[in-house]
């Protein structure tokens, strides 16, 4: 009689701890189905550890009971779908697209704020310093080409006195190369201009998508493909395997490196081309700069060495940041799910000498 009475008591604990799963079941919106069964067995190994090691019942006591107690199917609620997402909040993202950092300031992100805004603000002011740095310079190389045509133009009307002619037409070629060589400085800072705009409208971006991720758009807990992102990646310049991963931010900041180093490397390719093609006329002996060679062919030939080696660097950077772009979409959506992956279990039992143990277990478990 006594061990039916502690039988029991064991199944109405056992039924208890089994409530207490069901109830905890639908209260974590998170939790799975399989974590749901792993408690449900948990609850039973505490209650049947605890007396079977506090000898209220004997070992030999049939606890078939207490097992089909312990794996009835527990009632799914429904929540278990319930997706990690929060409620969008567009006003950090309206502040951001206006003033840059705003809207992380809003979010109570000042720092992140502060950066984005300082770094708007530079970006802005380089493009405002070199875009008038290009006019000065595309002025002083139609300045010096005005003096090229003038003197040419006086020199072919003097036909009676052939050294001063000569004179003049020397100098107009000459004024004719230092024209050229100011045009290429123009373009020069042209294309660092267009470096710059680049820069500044990628860190808009940036700033806007940051401002958008921490407002509510992002999902974790939910398994992402790994190669679907990877492929999706593997376009350059837009940051899709990222944004596949619901991380805009970094999306963002990824398509801005990938797009400011890739013009950057071509407009050096450009200024290169120019250079190249300038050392070679000024080599031909049929080119009518080839008398200048002595004074101007080292220009060119520093001019394209410079050339050459920035466009190598920047694409090397390039290839740089489009490889880590595939990379960290495979490896974020690996992570995607990482806290659904782990069981994270808890166990107390009695030990010999009739003390308290707790045992902590974790397991990891691969995606079906």
């Amino acid at each position: 009689m006594k061990n039916r009475g502690l039988i029991t008591i064991a199944k109405y604990a056992a039924m208890l701890a089994a409530a207490v799963s069901v109830s905890t079941r639908a209260e974590a919106i998170n939790s799975t189905e399989d974590t749901s069964a792993s408690l449900d067995k948990e609850a039973y190994h505490v209650v049947d550890t605890a007396l079977t090691q506090s000898q209220l019942i004997p070992s030999a006591v049939d606890t078939s009971t207490l097992q089909d107690i312990s794996t009835q199917p527990v009632v799914d609620t429904g929540l278990t779908q319930h997706k990690l997402r929060r409620e969008i909040n567009y006003t950090g993202v309206t502040l951001s697209a206006f003033v840059p950092g705003s809207g992380q300031v809003y979010q109570s992100r000042y720092v992140m704020g502060g950066l984005f805004f300082a770094a708007e603000v530079s970006a802005v002011s380089f493009v405002v310093y070199w875009t008038g740095s290009t006019d000065r310079r595309y002025a002083n190389a139609q300045r010096l080409r005005d003096i090229s045509d003038t003197m040419s133009t006086l020199g072919l009307s003097i036909n009676n006195d052939t050294a001063a002619r000569a004179a003049l037409l020397y100098q107009s070629g000459r004024y004719s190369v230092l024209a050229d060589e100011a045009d290429f400085e123009a373009r020069a800072s042209r294309h660092t201009v267009y470096n710059a705009l680049a820069w500044a409208v990628g860190l808009h971006l940036y700033n806007v998508l940051d401002a958008l991720e921490s407002g509510g758009l992002t999902t974790r807990g939910l398994e992402k493909s790994p190669a679907t992102a990877g492929l999706l990646a593997a376009v350059p310049f837009l940051g899709l395997g990222q944004l596949y991963n619901e991380r805009p931010s970094k999306a963002g900041m990824l398509a801005m490196t990938q797009a400011g180093l890739a013009l950057t490397a071509y407009n050096q390719h450009v200024l290169m081309s120019i250079a190249s093609d300038k050392y070679n006329q000024m080599r031909d002996s049929a080119s009518a700069q080839y008398p200048y060679r002595a004074d101007h062919l080292n220009y060119w030939k520093s001019r394209y060495d410079k050339a050459f080696s920035s466009r190598n660097t920047y694409l090397w950077l390039s290839l740089a940041a489009y490889i880590y772009t595939i990379f960290d979409a495979v490896v974020d959506a690996h992570l995607s799910d990482f806290n659904a992956k782990i069981d994270l279990g808890t166990d107390l039992s009695m030990t010999p000498n009739g003390g308290v143990a707790v045992n902590v277990t974790m397991g990891f478990r691969r995606s079906p």
